[in-house]
């Protein structure tokens, strides 16, 4: 089955979910995917844009492989009405989950249904293959701020204006581009290297703090190659952002960075965010180039790599810091820190 056909029966099924049934949390079954699928159908119509989430043969396939661990809030006769989940993402380290894909039926928000399957996601941290979690947490409000604190997650990064206002309309929610704080736990780890690019020692010192992972800060000073280096590049055209990997360093970068932005600037993306490996002697010389280029602080992303990583980002839009609902002192640290380093030369 393809997105297309699988609309089509989603559309000619007219599957009625009764408000006020009984439900009880569980682990993903595969009987369950037809229901997951038509609950993202039922919250977002034909508008998501992962087609898997309409497919009940992918969501089986993906929970058979690990790509994904889900939770939901099932009723007696099999509705689904709320799914969170642990899945694959952006990082590298396929250890390192994001902690996602949370929706619940309109007729179901005022229950606990989507936090009971919430906490069942949690309690398959370090296990499974799951080392640690990741998520971003929306700042035009703080409710997601405060789940992640749930889940013993602490502030490691801010990405501001990340997402476009138009990926909350249903909830009218958000008015201009929607910024994230970035969370992170890891349960499952050893002793790193961790090479420190000049003048972000204060800031991965007060980033790493709470993570309770063991470190050998070094300094940063091995030059990039003569020769052109390479990254992989994930657009994200909806939310119009560029998220890159630097896979090879080199000095050629620097023009593949200058043609990325014109093609960037031209598509009107509002940012490009980039990943640098932190476990690699040339980090810092990584992170002098980007700076030249404009790019600043975003944060510390443990385990991205299976070492650690460190987030710089350039906005072709207003960041809108003070715009941010942020709720702890911690994240309000952290907003005060990306300013500081957006303002310095």
């Amino acid at each position: 089955m393809e997105r297309q056909e699988a609309l089509e029966w989603l559309a000619d099924e007219r599957h009625e979910i009764p408000a006020g049934q009984e439900f009880k949390a569980g682990l993903f079954e595969p009987a369950d995917a037809p229901g997951i699928a038509r609950l993202f159908y039922a919250v977002y119509g034909d508008g998501y844009p992962i087609d898997t989430f309409y497919i009940p043969d992918r969501l089986i396939a993906q929970h058979r492989t690990g790509e994904l661990h889900s939770a939901v809030a099932r009723t007696p006769r099999g509705d689904i009405v709320a799914h969170a989940a642990l899945f694959r993402s952006s990082a590298p380290n396929p250890h390192f989950y994001e902690s996602g894909l949370g929706l619940t039926l309109p007729a179901y928000r005022t229950t606990m249904a989507f936090y009971r399957a919430y906490q069942l996601t949690m309690k398959l941290v370090g296990c499974d293959g799951v080392d640690g979690i990741f998520g971003e947490a929306v700042c035009n409000h703080t409710t997601t701020q405060k789940l992640s604190k749930t889940s013993r997650c602490i502030e490691t990064g801010l990405e501001p204006a990340l997402m476009p206002a138009e990926a909350y309309e249903t909830e009218q929610s958000a008015q201009g581009r929607v910024g994230c704080m970035l969370y992170a736990r890891v349960v499952n780890d050893d002793r790193k290297v961790l090479y420190v690019p000049e003048g972000y020692r204060d800031q991965l010192a007060f980033m790493i703090d709470g993570l309770n992972l063991d470190r050998e800060l070094l300094p940063s000073d091995a030059d990039l190659p003569e020769n052109e280096g390479a990254i992989q590049v994930t657009r994200f055209d909806f939310a119009q952002v560029a998220r890159c990997i630097v896979s090879a360093p080199g000095r050629g970068l620097s023009a593949r960075f200058r043609d990325l932005e014109e093609e960037m600037r031209r598509l009107n993306f509002a940012l490009i965010q980039v990943y640098v490996d932190l476990g690699q002697p040339w980090a810092g010389a990584m992170v002098a180039l980007l700076r030249e280029w404009g790019y600043r602080l975003g944060g510390f992303l443990p385990i991205w790599f299976g070492s650690d990583g460190l987030l710089m980002q350039k906005h072709f839009v207003d960041p809108d810091l003070e715009g941010l609902k942020i709720l702890s002192d911690r994240g309000r640290r952290l907003v005060d820190m990306i300013r500081e380093d957006m303002q310095r030369d």
